[in-house]
């Protein structure tokens, strides 16, 4: 199913789910079928800044699949697939200062030379095991995990 990124009018999108505004606000649980979930998630994902520069410099594998016609456009893929997968579609807001005070390992591995930036450790590394590249991006993953716990 291609991204949209134009989502329905929102009245219509709760509705068609079986949901209701005054539902929505109560708190409580709802099931979502996937493809929809998918759907809303890939609209969200088409909103987020890309470049495609960065995305094939960062991942040779999407490089490679790009160069062979197996992925003909990166933003449809990055939007559909790679945010998905946890990959970034550009450059994060970055304050080296604030990772390297936060996380002291990687200030250490950079001075030892096995990492050649908080950046690189960051994009290739510290993403993934849920670390923070700013201040402000660890507040807004402390209120997303906080309103995912709830539920």
């Amino acid at each position: 199913m291609p991204f949209r990124a134009n989502l329905p009018n929102g009245r219509i999108l709760l509705e068609g789910m079986g949901f209701s505004l005054e539902r929505l606000q109560t708190g409580s649980k709802g099931a979502v079928s996937l493809p929809i979930l998918k759907a809303l998630l890939c609209a969200a994902a088409s909103s987020l800044p890309f470049d495609e520069e960065f995305y094939l410099s960062t991942y040779p594998d999407i490089r490679k699949a790009h160069e062979t016609g197996k992925i003909k456009d990166l933003r449809v893929h990055f939007v559909e697939f790679g945010y998905l997968e946890g990959r970034m579609g550009a450059p994060p807001e970055f304050d080296e200062d604030f990772y390297k005070t936060t996380y002291p390992d990687v200030a250490v591995a950079i001075a030892k030379g096995d990492v050649k930036s908080a950046f690189d450790h960051y994009v290739y590394a510290g993403a993934f095991e849920g670390r923070h590249a700013s201040a402000s991006a660890m507040e807004a993953n402390r209120r997303w995990s906080e309103l995912l716990r709830s539920v």
